[in-house]
């Protein structure tokens, strides 16, 4: 297999409103770090135009999916599919190029920190936060393909804690975790310690928001390529 393709991907779709200045800030790290890559930014516009032709089968459930999140789930999936690159959130600030984390590599996820696994009785827990691929790696392909045989619920999800898990399920970490687990060809993705690409937990993030300080959280950086601050900018 060829080695993953120097595009770096970012989604906003515009729908609910344009992209904030904090998050455009984010985003120009992954440029001012990977001079050597292409910069590839989505929105809804490039998106549906994406679809209708090269995934025309699939629009109707794409259009279907009871949540925006969802969409944007599984968009970045059908991109990394069919063009490959790496897919970034745009709560992710990017400390250095990311050349040597990838190479070799032709699958990955990020993982993060072991305490955001216990909530969902995982053993570990990674996410769709910043992924990398080769186009038509076959786990794409089975993400790609279980995703879109999405059958939208006939009642309206109650509770916040259900609709998370909704999506979680049906196109978040928690459907890829599954798939993973199930997939016979596990050296074929690699599973990024969350060390280089997560260093800090929601809570952490929470802490370095407030201002605060420690070698702790200072420490916890030393390895790091990149950070998600767990924005979940969806969940409103």
């Amino acid at each position: 297999m060829n080695d993953i393709p120097k595009i770096i991907h970012q989604i906003w779709s515009g729908v609910d409103e344009p992209l904030p200045e904090h998050l455009r800030t984010l985003g120009e790290t992954w440029k001012e770090h990977h001079p050597d890559w292409s910069y590839e930014f989505w929105d809804n516009n490039r998106i549906t135009s994406f679809i209708k032709q090269y995934y025309p089968n699939y629009w109707d459930v794409y259009c279907s999916f009871q949540y925006n999140i969802q969409r944007w789930d599984a968009i970045r999936y059908l991109i990394l599919d069919k063009i490959g690159g790496m897919y970034v959130d745009f709560d992710t600030e990017c400390l250095a190029s990311h050349n040597d984390l990838l190479k070799g590599k032709t699958c990955c996820f990020s993982m993060e920190p072991k305490e955001h696994a216990k909530p969902f009785n995982c053993d570990f827990f990674f996410n769709n936060a910043l992924m990398a691929s080769v186009p038509e790696h076959p786990f794409m392909k089975k993400i790609v393909n279980t995703v879109f045989k999405y059958k939208r619920p006939n009642t309206e999800v109650s509770s916040w804690t259900k609709r998370v898990l909704e999506i979680f399920l049906t196109t978040g970490p928690l459907l890829l975790i599954r798939l993973y687990e199930e997939y016979p060809n596990k050296n074929m993705v690699y599973l990024i310690p969350s060390k280089f690409v997560s260093p800090f937990t929601a809570d952490e993030v929470t802490l370095i928001k407030q201002g605060s300080e420690s070698e702790e959280l200072e420490k916890k950086m030393d390895e790091a390529y990149s950070i998600h601050y767990f924005f979940n900018a969806w969940v409103k």
